[in-house]
Order: structure tokens, then C-alpha cells, then sequence
């Protein structure tokens, strides 16, 4: 009976992450579709840039599956699941991976972009974690811990800033800041979801990651302060930085119960 509950949660993960590749590769098609079917002739370094990040990070995210994850995938055909947990693991990391390098194309705003099928493909990650946490509160217990990891890497996640055209006057440090912040993010949250899958759901809740996130997102905020102030990275970052702070104290309690102190 247990074997058959895991094999249903790892089924709906997997499920849901799927839907995730799927939606978004379709939304991110349709934009391609919008790019090379109007006006790319006046297109800047930063359009070409989105542009190219795009098509790569499909190419990239569907090569990957194929090279790293086809073997694991196939213990669900034909509606059967394996029992063995050391599979599944395996391929839900390298599905993490995969769907970091598809993350890369979703974060650059192209042309025919649209933001609530993005939204929609991103909540199906969500929805997976979600299932894992649950899974691994049932099995292990430490359900704050396991909340609070799960509340701390959505909202890390959220506060990746998109890359957009910018006018301001130091658009020429702006533009290569935002590229890195953005890039930088998306591949300490792929590293962060990996882990997430592959273990048993509890984040460590590492400064280093959270420092690079607040200072980039506070370096991208503040250059653009005066042209558009981005509450959605700003609420987000915030909301981040208060579960840092929670997760920081639940750990260190955890620790000093552990050692008797």
C-alpha cells in the first residue's frame, strides 16, 4: 500500500511537470512564431539576445531530457510506476535541470510574449513541489521545515526579474546587469530545485544564494527606480528575505535541540 501511494505521488509530480514543459515551450513558440513573422530587421543586440536565449533554452532543456532523462522516464509507461525511490529521484533531478535551462527562455521578454500562459505553465512546478512536500511530510514528518523550504524557493523563484527594454540613461549598465541577475537567479533556483527533488524536501536555507539574490535584485530595482518601479520582484524578494529570516531561526533552533543545548 505504501509503494502504491509513492507511486501515485511521483506519477502526479511528474505529471505536473510535464505540463509545465508543455506550456511553456508552447508559449514560448508562439512567440518565436511572432518574431520571425514581423519586423526583425530593426532588431537590437538585446532583441536578438532574448531571441536566441529562447531558441536555445528549448533546443537545450528537450536535448537534455533526452540524453539525461529517457531511461528514468520510461519506469512510467504504460501507467506503471516503479517502486524503487532511487529512480525517481534520479529522474525528477534531471528534470529540475532541465526545466532551469527551459526557465532561461521564459525570463527574457520577446516579442508575442504572454505573461498569464507563462504564469500558468510556472504554477504547474508549483503544484509538483507542492505533491513532493507532502509526500515527504507524510514519510519523514518536519512539516514547517519542509513548508517553509517549499514557501522559500517559490518566492525565490517569483523574485527572477524578467528581462525588458529600458530607456533610461544608464540603459548601457542596466541591460548587461539584468542579463546576469536574471540568468544568475534562474541557475541558483534550477540548483535549488534540483536538491529540492533529490532530497527529501528541507533547504538549508544558504545565505550565499540569498545575498546574491538581494543585492541583484536591489542593484536591477534601484537603476529602473524612476522609469517603473517592478513591485512584483520587489514584494517577492521581500517575501524571500522573510522566509530566509524564518527558515535561518528554524534551523538554528533545530541545531541546538539536536545537540542538547
Amino acid at each position: 500500500m505504501k509503494n502504491e501511494k509513492t507511486g501515485a505521488a511521483d506519477k502526479a509530480k511528474l505529471i505536473f511537470l510535464m505540463l509545465y514543459f508543455l506550456i511553456l515551450t508552447v508559449e514560448r513558440i508562439i512567440s518565436l512564431v511572432s518574431v520571425f513573422t514581423g519586423d526583425i530587421a530593426g532588431y537590437d543586440g538585446l532583441e536578438w539576445y532574448m531571441t536566441g536565449l529562447t531558441v536555445c533554452s528549448i533546443i537545450g532543456a528537450y536535448a537534455y531530457i533526452l540524453t539525461r532523462c529517457r531511461i528514468n522516464v520510461k519506469r512510467y509507461s504504460n501507467g506503471k510506476v516503479s517502486a524503487s525511490p532511487s529512480p525517481d529521484e534520479n529522474t525528477f533531478g534531471s528534470l529540475a535541470v532541465a526545466a532551469g535551462i527551459l526557465l532561461l527562455g521564459g525570463m527574457v521578454h520577446t516579442e508575442g510574449t504572454i505573461p498569464p500562459i507563462q504564469f500558468a505553465s510556472y504554477g504547474m512546478i508549483l503544484v509538483s513541489m507542492a505533491i513532493h512536500t507532502v509526500q515527504k511530510i507524510k514519510e519523514n514528518g518536519g512539516a514547517l521545515m519542509r513548508w517553509l523550504s517549499f514557501g522559500y524557493i517559490v518566492a525565490f523563484s517569483m523574485s527572477i526579474p524578467v528581462v525588458y527594454h529600458t530607456q533610461i540613461e544608464l540603459s548601457w549598465l542596466f541591460i548587461p546587469l539584468e542579463i546576469a541577475v536574471s540568468a544568475g537567479m534562474v541557475l541558483l533556483f534550477t540548483v535549488m530545485l534540483r536538491g529540492f527533488y533529490i532530497g527529501d524536501g528541507i533547504y538549508s536555507f544558504a545565505a550565499a544564494p540569498f545575498v546574491t539574490a538581494l543585492v541583484g535584485d536591489a542593484a536591477v530595482l534601484a537603476l529602473r527606480w524612476n522609469e517603473e518601479i517592478n513591485f512584483f520582484v520587489l514584494i517577492f524578494i521581500c517575501v524571500t528575505a522573510v522566509l530566509f529570516a524564518a527558515g535561518q531561526i528554524c534551523s538554528a533552533r533545530k541545531w541546538k535541540t539536536k545537540n542538547g543545548n
